[in-house]
Order: structure tokens, then sequence, then C-alpha cells
């Protein structure tokens, strides 16, 4: 039980909540009501409607103001209630009663008591006021009191009104009461609202401590390109170096810093998880504010948030830089094992010195992840640098030899030692004679020289176009050991590729050797029958020439030296065919660069008489090459030809002859052809052959074709015919390179 103090409740000043669940917030609704009765009773004052009792009921509002400004606002409100009430009763009593408009006063006056002091005024203002009205009608019926109306007032009329009050006082206190019920239940969801709010205040700030504290990145987007960011946590400056109002504030930061290698992926990894509802999970790299790139573990959640019916996505980021790092050493240190182990693997394999290039060169390419790369090799014989393996950016270059003394490749071979330039590379690569042979600009190179018995034999040379300090002392040591292995693999395949080389000689020579002597022990016989058959024929007719001289017969005579003298110069012409062949190859002249064209001129010169003889037509292709040998061996090639042509074209109406050549898988095939009788398939080997004559009718000793071919061979070259019988031949021959 509440004690009632009662000096408290008429002058005490405003604490907060008040008895009867008045409101000191209510304090506007206060002064609402007093400036209301200050401003009627004035106006009342104005037009002299009972001006004196008005301005001193303003007057009383008016302090009553001033008191609610000093907050006394318990004794203000009761202060202008009671005032009010005497002020009005007095009017009521004075003028006529109960027919009075003062009447209507008290009416505002109970009214103005629920506004100021609740239930309690509703109920101490009413009582006073039916107690004030039952007494004044008792008095005025029992004419103790009158006024000018008091012969109309009946005991009645007041007991009316004051019924009237009493409904109004238990109405007002009944409304009062159901409002303040409703106030405390307000009051009470709004304490539970505001209880509920600061849980979860303190449940946000929680979780926000939480996020801002562990080691990602929290977000909240709209996905694709450009979706807006709702949210990122402060971490992502320590990240990226951009502010959460940076990512805010531009929505297609995150796009934009995705290296542009990955940009299309990540989006269609992330449509992906949208159209099959999914969590997507993403690595990739993200361009810092400094410039610099770092590695991105982004995985989220897809969040249909139903008061918008916006998806968003809900998730984090972890820079795993280091991780990324870490996988991409291992990596890079698994491919330069099995770098190691392929030019082992290539050393044991008995593959031919290009093909170990190759294979080589794309092993040591992969596992140091070169722009470029070549394998360089010194040639003491001329003095080159080859470069059997040249890549560059996705594309590999010809063997194109510079002089050993030209370019870092030299240097590097002088010094016998690796050089690394891994900043500044274009004043510390010049310094060494470096020649720029790529289009790009290196940042970064390594070589390593190939070292046996102390002597450098090559280079192995890598360069990296995309950043600085790209090669380490991890990278050096590797590259030298894979040096030391490629020396040894070269040696290696320089020695049996030399002894096989030596054995390919001498199993050349002992074929040629057999050769030789199959074709000297044909020689032996063929000479010496057509030797003898001259021989022959000079001594028989040395016997007709003695027994024409003894008998005179100078006719005869005549004859028999005729059939000496033929045969003589049919065994001079044998043996001058035979000592030039022997010469082929044996006595050659200095071999030079010759327009082919002038060497079938200059055989047909010599030929010109037998052409013109059978009106033989020759035609001449346009565009001959240069070519490199005797020149006039070369012309004896062609002339042989050309002659044995005209030998052979029968009855041919029009004689033709066609010199010309074309282009065969890069290689050079001339030719002669002609129209005339052809020759038999069976006879295509034989007609080269020494003193093989198809005809023995012809002129010659079938010593033309063998020495062509013994001109040709000695060139690096073969030859072959193409005939068929009655349908001319076609002689191809090639001559070797230079």
């Amino acid at each position: 039980m509440t004690n009632f103090n009662l000096p408290k409740f008429f002058f005490g000043k405003s604490s907060g909540q008040e008895p009867d669940g008045f409101s000191s917030g209510d304090r506007k609704i206060v002064n609402a009501v007093l400036i209301a009765g200050f401003l009627g009773a004035i106006a009342l004052a104005l037009i002299n409607i009972n001006r004196n009792e008005m301005i001193l009921l303003g007057m009383i509002f008016l302090l009553s103001l001033i008191l609610m400004y000093h907050r006394y606002d318990i004794t203000a409100r009761w202060i202008s209630l009671f005032s009010a009430l005497v002020i009005i009763s007095t009017l009521l009593y004075k003028n006529y009663g109960i027919r009075d408009t003062a009447v209507m006063g008290l009416v505002v006056v109970l009214i103005s008591a629920g506004l100021l002091a609740g239930r309690k005024g509703t109920f101490i203002i009413g009582t006073i006021i039916l107690i004030e009205i039952t007494i004044l009608g008792y008095l005025e019926s029992a004419e103790i009191i009158e006024n000018k109306l008091s012969k109309f007032n009946n005991f009645s009329d007041y007991l009316t009104v004051s019924l009237t009050i009493f409904l109004i006082t238990i109405l007002q206190w009944l409304i009062i009461n159901r409002l303040n019920k409703n106030i405390l239940n307000a009051m009470q969801e709004l304490n539970d609202r505001t209880n509920v709010e600061e849980k979860l205040r303190k449940a946000e700030n929680r979780y926000r401590d939480l996020v801002e504290k562990i080691p990602a990145v929290i977000y909240i987007s709209e996905p694709g390109e450009v979706g807006r960011w709702h949210y990122v946590s402060p971490q992502i400056t320590e990240l990226t170096g951009y502010t959460p109002e940076d990512w805010l504030n531009d929505p297609y930061l995150w796009y934009s810093k995705i290296h542009p290698d990955e940009q299309q992926k990540i989006i269609a990894i992330e449509k992906n998880a949208l159209q099959t509802n999914t969590t997507p999970q993403m690595e990739y790299r993200l361009l810092t504010k400094s410039g610099k790139y770092i590695w991105i573990y982004d995985e989220s959640l897809l969040v249909l948030e139903s008061s918008t019916s916006q998806i968003t996505v809900q998730g984090f980021l972890f820079d795993i830089t280091a991780r990324k790092t870490a996988e991409e050493q291992l990596q890079k240190r698994l491919a330069e094992l099995n770098a190691v182990r392929g030019v082992s693997q290539s050393l044991i394999a008995k593959t031919n010195l290009l093909n170990f290039f190759e294979e080589t060169g794309e092993q040591i390419r992969l596992a140091f992840n070169a722009s470029n790369l070549f394998i360089a090799i010194h040639d003491p014989q001329t003095n080159l640098i080859h470069f059997p393996y040249d890549y560059e950016e996705n594309k590999k270059h010809k063997d194109l030899p510079i002089k050993f003394g030209e370019g870092m490749t030299s240097k590097v071979l002088e010094m016998k030692k690796t050089l690394l330039i891994n900043r500044d590379w274009a004043n510390i690569a010049a310094q060494h004679n470096a020649i720029f042979r790529y289009e790009k600009t290196v940042k970064s190179s390594l070589a390593a020289p190939m070292i046996i018995r102390d002597k450098a034999i090559g280079i192995i040379s890598m360069d990296n176009i995309e950043r600085e300090d790209a090669f380490t002392e991890n990278d050096v040591r590797l590259l030298e050991t894979i040096a030391a292995n490629l020396a040894v693999a070269i040696d290696n395949t320089y020695l049996q590729e030399s002894l096989e080389q030596e054995l390919t000689i001498q199993r050349k020579l002992i074929s040629e050797l057999e050769t030789k002597n199959a074709e000297l022990e044909r020689f032996t016989y063929t000479a010496s029958h057509d030797l003898k058959s001259p021989l022959i024929t000079i001594r028989g007719y040395l016997g007709y020439l003695e027994r024409d001289a003894r008998s005179g017969n100078f006719e005869r005579l005549q004859v028999d030296i005729q059939r000496i003298s033929d045969a003589t110069e049919k065994m001079h012409r044998l043996l001058s065919e035979l000592l030039e062949l022997s010469r082929v190859g044996r006595i050659i002249n200095e071999p030079q660069e010759i327009p082919f064209t002038e060497i079938v001129n200059e055989a047909l010169r010599r030929v010109e008489g037998q052409l013109t003889a059978n009106q033989v037509a020759v035609e001449i292709t346009h565009d001959l090459p240069v070519v490199y040998g005797d020149k006039e061996r070369l012309v004896e090639v062609i002339q042989n030809l050309v002659d044995n042509s005209c030998k052979f074209m029968g009855e041919q109406k029009s004689p033709m002859i066609q010199i010309g050549m074309q282009i065969e898988k890069d290689e050079y095939i001339f030719y002669v052809k002609d129209n005339g009788i052809g020759i038999k398939k069976q006879f295509h080997e034989k007609i080269f052959g020494l003193f093989d004559k198809l005809d023995s009718n012809t002129h010659g000793t079938g010593v033309g074709l063998a020495l062509v071919k013994r001109i040709i061979e000695v060139h690096g070259g073969r030859i072959w015919v193409d005939s068929e019988e009655n349908s001319g031949a076609t002689f191809h021959f090639t001559l070797g390179k230079k």
C-alpha cells in the first residue's frame, strides 16, 4: 500500500512517473491546457464577461505556466484546477445559480481535471462539483440563498445537473482508466520492444565485433559484374588497400580488380551457382591499391531477401597468397625435378642430337616457366654458335648461327660462369654485348654454361619478360645441374655420333671398294676385250698390207691402210675416255657458284654441230638456279646427255630436247628430256654401266653415261631415267648442297 503524502502530492516537483499513471512526459498537454485556459480567460475579459474574475483566472493560469516552467508540475496543475473551480463556483453563486452559463465552466474544469490530474483529478474535482451543486441546490430551494433567477430554479434542476456531472465524472474516469491501461500496455510493449531492440543491438554489436575480429572479410553484395555491395567488413582495407566506402560506392570495383585472365571464369562460376543453387567456391587474383596481385579465396551463399525478392551474395574473402606461393614453389620444384629426370632419361635414350635438344629445351622451359629459352652450341671447327633450340613466347625460331665473340652468349662461354641478371636488365646485358634478339623487353635472365673437361661447349639461357627478380639461387643451382647433365649427354652423343660416322664411313668405303673392284673387274674384262679388238684388226690388216704390197695391189693396199687407221683411232678414243673417267673425282677444278643457265648454254655450244645436223630443237626453262660445283664437269654432264638424246632420236620428224628444273621437297631436280626412241625399263640401270651400249651400231664407246653418273655422284647427287620404248627418255639428276 502506497503512503499518501499530502504536501508532496500538492506541492512536490515532477519526478518522472506520477501516481495515477500520469507521466511527466505529458507536460506538453498540461502546458497546452494552461495556455488554452489563459487565452480563454483573457478573451472573456476582453468582451467584458465577468472581467475581474476572468482577469484573476488568467493570472492564475499564467502563474501555473511559470510553475510548470520551473518544473513544479503538480503544484501548477492543482492550483489551476482549484482556482478555476473556486472562481466559477463564485460566479455561479453570485449570478444566476444553476441557470448561469458558469455551469458550463464547471464541465470544462471537470474535463480539464482529467487532462491535468488524471483519474485522481477527475474523482476529486467531480466529487467537489457534485457536493457544491447539491448544497447550492438545497440552499436555494430552502431560500437560504437567493439570486435573480431563484424563483425559476428548482431543486430538480440542480439534481439534473448533478446527475449530468456525475455521469460525466464516471465516464471520464472510465475513459481515463481505459486510456491508462492502454498507455500501460503500450508502455509495456514499448519497454518489451526496447528490450528486444537492446538485445538485438547487443547481439549485432557482438556479431559485428566477431566479424571485425576474424581474419577474413565478410561481405554482402548483389551478384554480377556490377552488383552493388551492401556491406563489407573493415578488414577489406588491410586486405586490398580500399576502404569499405570505396567498395560500397563503386559497384564495379570488385570486377575491375580481378585479374583479366580470370574475370570471365569467375562470373561464369557465379552464374552457374545461381542457376544450380549451389555454393560458389572461387580462387582468383585480385589487384590491390598498391598495384600488387594477391590470391583470394571467395566462398559465399546465395540468399533471397524476402522483403525485396532480391538475391544477394553473402560470403567471406581469405588471402591465400602464401598458400598459393607455397603450392607454386612445390609445383616448380616438382617440375624442376622432372626436368632433371627428363634430361637424365634423354641422356640414357639413344636419340639423335636434334631431338635431344628439342625434348630437353621443352622440359627446361616448362620447369622454369620461362618466357624465352634457347640452347646454344659452339662449333669450334667453324667458330660459329648454333641455336638448335630457340623458343620465344609460343613460337620457335630456326637456327640462325652467330660468330663466336658476338653477343652475351659468347661472354658466358668465355667466363665459364653462370650469369644471373634480375634487375636493370637492359643496361647490364648491354655491358655483356647482348644481342637484342626478341621483340619484348626482358626483365630477368639466367644463363648457365655447359662445360666438359674445363671447356665450355654451349649454354642454356632463359628470360622472363613479366617481372624482375624472376630467378632465385635455387634456380641457378638447378640450371647449373641441368647444364652439367646436358653437357655430359652432348659429349656422349658426340662420341656416339663420331663412332657411328666412322662406322658409316668404313661401311661406305667398303661398299665403294666392292663396287670399284666389281667395276674394275668389269672394266678389265671389257677393256681387254674392246682394246684387243682393234689390235686384232691391226695385226690382221698388217698381213694383208704385206701381201698387197708384194703383189703390187695398191688399191687394196689403200683399203688396208685405212682399216688400220680406223682401228688405231678407235683405240685412241677408247683410251682417252677411260683416262677421262679415271680423272673424275680425282682431278677436279675449284668448285664455284655457277648459274645453271650458263652451264647449259656452254654444253649446247659444244654439241651445236650434232643439233644442227639432226635438226633438233632445244627448249630451256626459265629461272634456273645457281649451283655449286666443278663447272667443266657439269658442262660435260649436260653435253653427254644432249649428245645421247641426239643419237637416239630415231625417225622422229620433230626432234625436241627440253632442259629444265623442278622443286620437290626443297630439292632441285634437273632434267634433260627428249622425244626419241626411248629405253626399255629393264635397261634403265644397265645404261649407266661402263661400255654398256644398247645399240652396237651407234657411234661411241659406251663410256658417256658412266662418266655422267660418276660426275653426279662426285657432286653428292644421284641420276636416274624415266622412259618407255618409243616414248622418249627423261634423265633426272640432283646435285648436293654447298
